[in-house]
């Protein structure tokens, strides 16, 4: 070839070199052969038709071309008699390269640089084809790879928890099952944190996350080398110590118990938890899964008696575990059966004696068993969030009820327990709120009486809750007052109405100095916060008079008046506590 046609065969093995994929290749081939050649047509041919088509309408060539795609000329609607010229490549029938120009045919050089374009065009799509399986093949391979270290991770993850550091509860019973194996006691606690919800729903996963970090690193620190820690999920952990009984482990706990009671600086303010621990002890034979659910059951009672506490495993506690796992089961019945029925009881004005409202108390009627006592299904509908449905149910039946009562008793007041759970939940505001709206029960009738324990747990959310209810214009009552612990700062932002003194506080027949210095505090302060105070557990009329004394301004008790059935609260209103027989 001349100098000319060399160059241009240069340009085009350059230019169809460059891409990575056939398509793109056999464009640019099509375009440069078209350009070289000053051809009207071109195109590239393969068994399945024409690929890649220049200057005519595919379906217009493939209906003119001869059969074979052989040189000649070729007549083309709108374009005329075109001289045909063919590059045919590959080791097998490939391809084709044509143009097709009007005037002169290709002259024996142009020929020439054609077959070299179909050649060089050839060489590339080989050469793509080839790159493109050693790309595919290290994809796969990098694909491969990935699968393993994501399945090693995996394998990782599943022994090791990535939030804390600590074994899962995979690896912990493995370890545990080798230190059983080794002969000696070996202890467990199981370790479930207090308050970590309300951590969680008001300062966010992310701020929970920090905080199991935190607790995981001061657990570490309790331990030192006595012992080894894990995750098991949640917000809960445990505790492995090799070597060790029951006595031993005891003040373990008790050091990680006060750990925990210290302020964590979480999201830029401190934020207070604790820890509830039940301890199992095993040697050779026991099974590690049966010493775990040994020391989880003995953490549930922990929780059961209250927050911060140590247990030691009873036999006797799985016993107790089925009885509260059927409990459970016929408490969620219960509600669908109707089985639940509300007593209520009088508060009483202790200047007059006079009931002026009622608050609603919820029984559970079990077929067979009689009542059952609210201190032991409360509770367990707590833990197992049945609490909001049965408190719902109490707020419409109660409100119903009240209404009711209004028409003959204009000035009665209704007040309601309400659960934790219930005022963290969102439809919380609007279910009262239309409940006020079916049963016609004005907002002001009604006090919705929150324990102090659950406003303090996390006092910051309580005050967007309690302002949302206050818009309704609900009256608002901090219940068990005294038992909790109260920020006095906290108390005069909580938009309440009403302090419930606990009965704690009078519990004796005869209330000491001491108890009545203590009583005279809190309704001072409750007289200086513009606060309404009714004192609880009444039982003697020297408690009654000592309350009125102090200047407390309601009482609730057994000598004031019992829980009644619904159809003897008028009586209970239209006579004073004086002559009312039910005193």
């Amino acid at each position: 070839m001349n100098h000319w046609s060399t160059y241009q065969l240069t340009e085009f093995f350059a230019a169809v070199c460059e891409p990575r994929d056939e398509q793109t290749a056999i464009t640019v081939a099509v375009e440069r052969a078209a350009e070289v050649l000053e051809a009207e047509v071109a195109a590239m041919l393969s068994g399945d038709g024409a690929e890649v088509v220049r200057g005519v309408d595919r379906d217009l060539l493939e209906g003119a071309l001869p059969d074979g795609a052989s040189p000649g000329v070729l007549a083309l609607p709108g374009l005329g008699e075109l001289h045909l010229s063919v590059a045919r490549f590959g080791s097998e029938p490939r391809g084709t390269l044509l143009v097709a120009r009007a005037g002169e045919p290709l002259a024996p050089e142009e020929r020439q640089l054609l077959q070299a374009m179909g050649q060089t065009l050839g060489l590339a799509l080989h050469n793509i084809a080839l790159l493109t399986a050693e790309r595919r093949l290290r994809e796969e391979r990098e694909r491969e790879a990935a699968e393993r270290l994501a399945l090693v991770e995996s394998l990782r993850e599943a022994r090791h928890d990535s939030l804390t550091g600590l074994p899962t509860r995979v690896l912990f019973l493995e370890i545990l099952g080798e230190k059983l194996d080794g002969g000696g006691p070996v202890s467990v606690l199981f370790i479930d944190l207090d308050r970590f919800k309300a951590v969680n729903d008001s300062l966010g996963h992310r701020a929970g996350d920090d905080l199991l970090g935190h607790v995981a690193g001061r657990i570490r620190d309790c331990l030192g080398s006595a012992g080894s820690g894990a995750r098991l999920g949640g917000d809960e952990f445990a505790v492995l110590l090799g070597g060790s009984t029951t006595e031993n482990a005891v003040p373990v706990a008790w050091r990680i118990i006060e750990a925990l009671r210290r302020p964590f600086r979480i999201a830029g303010r401190d934020v207070f938890i604790g820890a509830s621990i039940g301890i199992a002890t095993g040697t050779a034979g026991t099974d590690p899964g049966d010493l775990l659910g040994n020391a989880d059951v003995a953490m549930y009672q922990a929780k059961k008696d209250g927050p911060g506490k140590v247990i030691l495993f009873e036999p006797r506690m799985h016993a107790e575990a089925l009885a509260r796992l059927t409990l459970g089961g016929e408490l969620r019945r219960a509600l669908e059966l109707d089985e639940f029925r509300l007593l209520y009881q009088p508060l009483i004005r202790l200047e007059t004696g006079a009931a002026t409202g009622v608050e609603a108390l919820v029984r559970w009627s079990r077929p067979g068993r009689g009542y059952v006592p609210p201190a032991e299904f409360l509770p367990l509908a707590e833990e197992n969030g049945l609490i909001t449905d049965i408190g719902r149910w109490v707020l419409r039946a109660a409100g119903a009820q009240a209404a009711r009562w209004r028409r003959t008793i204009p000035e009665m007041t209704l007040n309601v327990n309400v659960s934790g759970r219930q005022l963290t939940d969102p439809r919380f505001t609007a279910d009262v709120e239309r409940t006020l709206a079916e049963c016609g029960l004005p907002a002001a009738a009604v006090t919705l009486e929150l324990t102090e324990s659950v406003l303090m747990s996390d006092p910051r959310t309580a005050i967007a809750c309690l302002g949302d209810l206050r818009d309704l214009g609900v009256g608002l009552a901090v219940d068990d007052f005294g038992t909790g612990y109260s920020s006095l700062s906290y108390l005069q932002r909580l938009p309440v109405d009403e302090l419930k003194i606990d009965r704690t506080f009078i519990s004796r027949a005869e209330p000491t100095v001491a108890d009545l210095a203590v009583i005279r505090t809190v309704a001072e302060l409750a007289r200086t916060l513009k606060l309404r105070t009714v004192v609880e557990g009444v039982e003697t009329e020297e408690q009654h008079r000592a309350m009125r004394e102090l200047g407390c301004d309601y009482g609730q008790g057994y000598h004031l008046c019992r829980p009644l059935e619904p159809e003897n609260i008028p009586a209970a209103f239209a006579n004073p506590l004086a002559t009312y027989p039910g005193a």
